[in-house]
């Protein structure tokens, strides 16, 4: 052992030889994967949140471990379950829905516009390979009621670190990786704005910190508002609520608000409580009026950047609108777009000089309108449009008022994301990727535990 180590650290250095002292603690938690498929999904979950945080302190493929996860926990379950399992869930509608997509996808190889096969395979992760993934192993695997209280504390929890993160960036300054990272990286252009900084965690950009803490505060808003939760799990959420709320505060993000703003209007139409409805329109009502027509708290940062997204003339939305009309004239003639990999950050990396990575898409549906085309983009709003629908009703119909709060908390979290995508690309970054990925099937699953018809 002596030898080998000596012989790897001259060969590759000092990482090298922990990256071989820490092979058996490797061995040993592929061993724990192979035994318990669940880990693979609450692994993805902890990679979802950390392993874009992790690159600014230690330069690795840290986006490899949600593969890794995913992958393991398929096998896993394939190795311990595949003669005796109930394969029934995978034929859902949904999870057909995202096969579909995930198809398209891989026909996109096949673009005579793409950047080519590598640049193909580093986007197509986020495009739909880890939505397909995500959504048959919770189909899968999560069967009981307990895995839906199980995912709801891992959201809540880790999304209260993220804030308390946050706040230490707020109060205290970046350390010198957030620092490198905001001025060497050259994100302080958006990320510091006159003096002052939009926090953004350990999470890829404030943007992505902002409408993940929203729809998690709303999420814990949702429950606690239905009065279900005692004790101990009362306590979580209203600490979760307290907390995320204010991470998305101090984000400064203003595509995000409309993950609260919409969601919580959602909320209020499945709650069938006409009268709560009548107060939640008029609450949301006087909240627009003042931000919209008044410079009440104008003061505070926060509030005065939010009072931005209700101006039609602000440069940023003149800007985002010309680009469109770019996207529009180069898609005319380009039914399936440019290609998975062609806009955003795969476009830079691997052709740096086309028309797509040097056009900012911004929004969600702006960049899978770039990159599939209208064919692409009108396939992912059927999805959309079927997961909201369908979900819909599943929640109308739900019986056991604990299970509604919680399967309508998800639901209306999720349709904020939705719509918060126009602003920005928030579904296909982590941990709002994952955490959806999850989410989504949850809800199509609750009516299996829902109470029996009386």
């Amino acid at each position: 052992m002596a030898i080998v180590l000596g012989l790897v650290i001259a060969k590759g250095g000092l990482l090298a030889g922990l990256g071989l002292l820490g092979l058996p603690v490797g061995i040993f938690l592929f061993g724990w994967l192979m035994r318990h498929p669940h880990a693979g999904l609450h692994g993805s979950i902890l990679t979802g949140f950390f392993s874009v945080g992790l690159t600014r302190y230690v330069n690795a493929p840290w986006g490899m471990a949600m593969d890794a996860f995913l992958v393991l926990g398929w096998l896993a379950f394939l190795f311990r379950q595949f003669r005796k399992t109930d394969w029934s869930p995978l034929r859902h509608s949904a999870m057909i829905l995202a096969l579909v997509w995930f198809l398209l996808v891989v026909l996109e190889l096949g673009n005579p516009d793409s950047n080519g096969a590598l640049s193909w395979l580093y986007a197509m992760r986020a495009a739909g390979l880890y939505q397909l993934l995500a959504f048959g192993l919770t189909f899968l695997l999560y069967r009981e009621r307990i895995y839906l209280d199980t995912f709801l504390r891992w959201m809540v929890v880790l999304s209260v670190f993220g804030t308390c993160w946050g706040l230490r960036q707020l109060i205290f300054g970046v350390d010198a990786a957030e620092y490198r990272w905001l001025y060497v990286d050259g994100n302080a252009i958006t990320h510091v704005l006159a003096g002052k900084l939009r926090v953004f965690s350990f999470y890829s950009d404030a943007g992505q910190f902002g409408a993940s803490q929203a729809m998690v505060a709303l999420v814990c808003g949702i429950i606690l508002s239905e009065g279900v939760v005692k004790g101990g799990e009362k306590w979580l959420y209203i600490a979760g609520f307290v907390l995320t709320f204010l991470g998305f505060a101090i984000s400064g993000t203003r595509g995000a608000l409309a993950v609260p703003v919409v969601g919580a209007l959602a909320y209020l139409i499945i709650s069938r409580n006409f009268k709560i409805l009548s107060i939640g329109l008029l609450v949301m009502g006087l909240a627009f009026y003042v931000l919209k027509f008044t410079f009440a708290f104008e003061n505070v940062d926060q509030v005065r950047r939010l009072r931005t997204v209700l101006n039609p003339n602000e440069p940023s939305l003149l800007v985002r609108l010309n680009n469109q009309k770019i996207f529009a004239q180069y898609l005319d003639t380009r039914p399936f777009g440019g290609g998975i990999g062609a806009a955003g950050y795969w476009g830079h990396r691997f052709n740096p000089n086309s028309l797509l990575a040097n056009t900012a898409t911004d929004s969600y549906y702006v960049k899978v309108w770039a990159e599939t085309g209208i064919v692409g983009i009108c396939l992912h709003l059927f999805l959309f449009g079927f997961l909201v629908g369908k979900g819909g009703l599943i929640v109308w119909h739900l019986r056991d008022p604990v299970l509604r709060a919680k399967i309508a908390a998800l639901y209306c979290g999720m349709l904020g994301v939705f719509v918060a995508n126009y602003g920005n690309q928030v579904y296909s970054q982590m941990p709002t990727a994952i955490l959806l990925g999850i989410a989504i099937p949850l809800i199509f699953i609750s009516p299996n535990w829902d109470m029996p018809e009386p």
